[in-house]
C-alpha cells in the first residue's frame, strides 16, 4: 500500500514538473533566440536526462566495482534509450491518435533536417557503444569514450547553429511563475526551471525506488530490473514533456525532446559507463542493444522512405519493447508458451495499428 501511494505521488510530481518544465524551456529558448531543434534536442533533453543519468552513475560509483552494481549501471545506461525508442514511441503514437482524432492524419510533423541529424548521430553512437561491449579490445575501450564525447560536441554545435522556426509558434503560454508582468524576466524563467527539475528528479527518484521494491517481489534478474523498471521511471519526464507538446501542436519540440535525449544517452552517459566499468555486455545487454538499434533503424528507415513519421510506424516499433520482459519471464519461469502468446499479441497489435492508420488516411 505504501509503495502504491509513493508511486502515485511520484507520478503526480513528474507530471506537474513536466508541465512547468516545458513552459519554462520554451521561454528560455525564446530569450536565447534558439530554434526549436535546439530547444527540444538540447535544452529539454539535457534537463530531463538528469534522473536517468544519475541512477546508473550513482549505482556504479556507490557499488565500488561489484558485479551487481555494474549490472544496475549498464542496465540503466542501455535501458534508457531502449525505453525511449520503444515505449516512448508507443506513448507518442497513442497521443497522436487520441489528440488528433479528426481533421488530420495521425503523424508526427517533424523538421526533416533536425530529425535526420538526431537519428543519424544516435544510430552511429549507439552502434559504437554496442560494438565496444562485444569486442574485448583495450584500444577500442579507451578510444570509444573520446569518440562519443567528440560526436556529442559536434552534434551540439550543429544543433545550436540551427535557427529554424524560432518564431513560428507565435505567442507562448504565460510563464506560470511570472506574476503580473507581461514578459517574464530571466530570473523568473530560471526559478521555474529549478522548481520543475526538482519535482522531476524527486519524482523519478521516488518512482525508481518503488520500482526496485516491486522487482524484489517479482524476483527478476538485476539487469532486467535496471533495464526496464528503473528507466521506466526516469524516462517519464521526456515522454510526458512530449505529450504536452503534442497536445499543443508543437511536434518538432516533442520529437526533438525524445531524439535529443537519445543522443545524450548514447554518447555522454555510455562514455562514463565505458570509462568506469569493464563494459562487457552479457546476453540480456546485447538483446537490449539489438532491440534498440532495430527499433531506431526501422523508424528512421520508414521516415527516409515516406518523408514522415506515422503513428502506425511508431506503434510497430514499440512492439519490440515487450521482447525483453517476455524473454525474462520465459527464462525465469520456463514458460516457453509465452513466446507463442507474445508473438500472437504482436500480430494483433500490428494489424490494429495499421488498420487505424488506414482508417485515418481515408478521412
Amino acid at each position: 500500500m505504501n509503495v502504491a501511494i509513493m508511486m502515485i505521488l511520484a507520478l503526480a510530481m513528474i507530471l506537474f514538473g513536466a508541465e512547468l518544465f516545458t513552459n519554462a524551456i520554451e521561454w528560455l529558448g525564446r530569450k536565447w533566440h534558439l530554434g526549436q531543434g535546439a530547444v527540444g534536442s538540447v535544452l529539454a533533453a539535457l534537463g530531463t536526462a538528469l534522473p536517468e543519468t544519475a541512477v546508473p552513475v550513482t549505482a556504479i560509483v556507490a557499488g565500488k566495482g561489484s558485479l551487481r552494481a555494474q549490472d544496475v549501471g549498464i542496465g540503466g545506461i542501455l535501458g534508457a534509450p531502449f525505453l525511449l525508442i520503444t515505449l516512448g514511441s508507443f506513448i507518442m503514437a497513442i497521443s497522436l491518435l487520441l489528440i488528433r482524432r479528426r481533421g488530420s492524419a495521425p503523424k508526427l510533423n517533424v523538421y526533416g533536417r533536425s530529425y535526420r541529424r538526431d537519428m543519424t548521430v544516435f544510430l552511429l553512437a549507439f552502434a559504437v557503444v554496442t560494438l565496444t561491449g562485444c569486442v574485448p579490445n583495450p584500444w577500442l575501450h579507451k578510444a570509444a569514450p573520446i569518440f562519443l564525447i567528440g560526436i556529442y560536441i559536434t552534434f551540439l554545435v550543429l544543433t545550436l547553429r540551427d535557427k529554424v522556426n524560432i518564431d513560428s509558434d507565435g505567442e507562448l503560454h504565460p510563464l506560470y511563475l511570472q506574476g503580473k508582468a507581461e514578459i517574464p524576466g530571466m530570473l523568473q524563467v530560471w526559478l521555474q526551471l529549478t522548481v520543475a527539475l526538482a519535482l522531476i528528479v524527486g519524482g523519478a527518484h521516488l518512482l525508481s525506488g518503488s520500482a526496485e521494491q516491486v522487482s524484489v517481489w517479482l524476483n527478476i534478474p538485476t539487469f532486467v530490473v535496471s533495464a526496464l523498471l528503473i528507466p521506466l521511471a526516469t524516462e517519464l519526464p521526456e515522454t510526458l514533456n512530449s505529450v504536452v507538446w503534442i497536445r499543443q501542436g508543437k511536434d518538432a519540440l516533442a520529437s526533438g525532446n525524445i531524439t535529443g535525449a537519445m543522443v545524450f544517452q548514447s554518447t555522454l552517459v555510455p562514455a562514463l559507463g565505458i570509462w568506469m566499468t569493464p563494459w562487457n555486455l552479457n546476453q540480456e545487454a546485447l538483446l537490449t542493444a539489438g532491440l534498440t538499434l532495430a527499433a531506431a533503424t526501422f523508424i528512421f528507415g520508414m521516415f527516409q522512405m515516406q518523408g514522415q513519421v506515422k503513428s502506425s510506424v511508431l506503434m510497430t516499433a514499440s512492439l519490440l519493447y515487450w521482447i525483453l520482459p517476455m524473454q525474462a519471464i520465459v527464462t525465469r519461469y520456463d514458460l516457453h508458451v509465452a513466446y507463442w502468446l507474445g508473438f500472437a499479441g504482436f500480430g494483433i497489435i500490428l494489424l490494429l495499428s495499421f488498420g487505424i492508420g488506414t482508417r485515418y488516411r481515408s478521412l
